[in-house]
């Protein structure tokens, strides 16, 4: 398999923060569609300071089991670091490292502050993605056919 599959949420931040369910099927490297079990992708930014959205995601989760075992948390704590987001996805997911896809690196405080709840944060060029997916926003809704 040389795709990571999964549902997440996009993070917006700033005074009208958000998070908005999503999913992600990312074509990357199979080796490393094998290792990931969360991952964080910024799309946008060419450095932490222009981080406004970021997409966090876990393989081969359900909408509904991402918005129980990690959005809530999130939401919960109301005002979240980059540092405070990965650390609740890690823990949220059972992850001991965060695959970080992005034109930047996390500062050292980011980086200590998960270390010392050993999380490993192990970073990637956004261009490891080599083609992506991100449906945000969507309902779904069953019913019976006539």
């Amino acid at each position: 398999m040389e795709y990571i599959i999964g549902s997440g949420a996009i993070l917006e931040s700033g005074e009208n923060g958000s998070i908005t369910p999503a999913s992600l099927h990312a074509h990357v490297d199979q080796a490393l569609a094998q290792r990931v079990k969360v991952a964080a992708v910024d799309f946008e930014s060419a450095n932490p300071a222009g981080l406004t959205r970021l997409l966090i995601v876990a393989q081969g989760w359900t909408a509904a089991a991402f918005r129980t075992c990690i959005s809530d948390r999130l939401r919960d704590q109301r005002t979240c670091s980059i540092g405070d987001v990965l650390l609740t996805l890690a823990r949220g997911a059972g992850a001991d490292e965060v695959h970080l896809f992005a034109h930047w690196l996390p500062d050292e405080a980011t980086c200590a502050q998960l270390r010392q709840e050993d999380i490993d944060i192990v970073a990637h060029p956004l261009e490891s993605i080599e083609a992506a997916s991100v449906v945000a926003g969507q309902r779904h809704r069953r019913w019976k056919a006539a």
